[in-house]
């Protein structure tokens, strides 16, 4: 759609960055691992760089050398029960699985050896939303460009205590890759549908990260810590290009940064609370999906950045961008009864 043509935003939350971030999982609990199940990763740096493909920041990344030929990363939500380890998407950001001739694959499974795996990524149990046009009956998903990747799949309610993603040359998992694999960020969790907004949505382009002084006779000068998102690695932010970008791929880089303000009128209590806050039960607290315990509550405030599109249903990349909340509280009013009023101001984030 693109021109900046809201019309129903949908903020891809993490699940991952949550469980980091509260404490409930830390990085031991995510396995980068040859497809023998018992063979180490190479990184090329010499080091485990596990912690910068879940640091949600796709300019961070982690280079996994070719010669590993398949290998597989795999989540442990940590939670028997399914409800509080559903998901319904996987995107990849910042990678070059199209130069490395790399394919990928995702199952969930409540064993850790995938013993009955339900294949995410089989051929009509998952949405190709951006970049993930071409795979087979196999299960295999491949990129037809560098950048970044986007799928969907109805919620998976249940075998989903792991997560696994394999990755495997297109010619067959004891292939070297064409190229060392580069991963920037990966993004694992629920997605939530905000309702319409009002039609009072504001976006700005904040050119921020400048200080200017005048000196003595009257001049200005500039000093700029940053004009915006820094490239990819094989990209420019957000973009996709079949191999490495050209030379010139700075003059073409959009700098700025967006901030999208939204309003809802109208909301029902049940649509923007839950029934209970203090409820130890799944579908009264945790597993609901009011705005306040699928969205607020699961990006932590402020704290985790999170991938947003102002509409659910584009397959244009101009719609998406990763974005973090603008303020630290969540402010409602009652405009009668039972109905409730909000806002809040989305920042663009890298």
């Amino acid at each position: 759609m693109s021109y900046n043509r809201f019309s129903s935003p949908r903020a891809f939350v993490d699940l991952i960055s949550y469980d980091l971030a509260t404490g409930w999982r830390d990085l031991d609990d995510i396995t980068l691992i040859q497809d023998d199940g018992s063979t180490a990763v190479s990184f090329t740096s010499g080091v485990d760089e596990k912690a910068k493909i879940f640091d949600a920041r796709p300019t961070n990344y982690g280079t996994i050398e070719k010669e590993n030929q398949s290998f597989y990363i795999q989540y442990d939500t940590g939670q028997a029960s399914a409800p509080l380890a559903e998901s319904n998407f996987l995107v990849i950001m910042n990678h070059n699985l199209q130069s490395a001739d790399a394919v990928f694959t995702v199952q969930t499974d409540d064993a850790s050896n995938m013993s009955s795996p339900t294949s995410i990524s089989t051929t009509g149990n998952h949405t190709k939303v951006f970049n993930a046009e071409a795979n087979d009956s196999a299960g295999e998903i491949d990129p037809a460009k560098d950048g970044w990747t986007l799928i969907t799949w109805p919620t998976q309610t249940s075998n989903n205590r792991y997560l696994r993603i394999t990755f495997a040359d297109d010619n067959g998992t004891a292939q070297n890759f064409n190229n060392d694999i580069v991963i920037g960020s990966i993004m694992f969790g629920e997605y939530y549908d905000f309702p319409s907004p009002d039609m009072s949505i504001k976006t700005d382009f904040i050119y921020d990260g400048t200080t200017t002084q005048r000196s003595l006779g009257g001049n200005t000068y500039a000093n700029t810590t940053h004009l915006g998102g820094p490239v990819w690695s094989s990209t420019l932010p957000w973009n996709v290009a079949t191999g490495p970008s050209q030379d010139d791929k700075v003059a073409k880089q959009r700098f700025g940064r967006i901030k999208h303000s939204m309003s809802f009128s109208h909301m029902v209590d049940t649509k923007i609370f839950p029934e209970n806050w203090h409820s130890t039960e799944a579908d009264e607290f945790y597993d609901t999906t009011n705005l306040h315990n699928s969205f607020y509550q699961k990006v932590l405030g402020q704290r985790n950045p999170f991938l947003f599109s102002i509409n659910k249903d584009s397959t244009d990349a101009g719609d998406y961008g990763l974005f973090r909340l603008d303020a630290d509280t969540f402010s409602t009013s009652q405009t009668m009864h039972r109905i409730w009023s909000t806002k809040m101001d989305l920042i663009e984030d890298w």
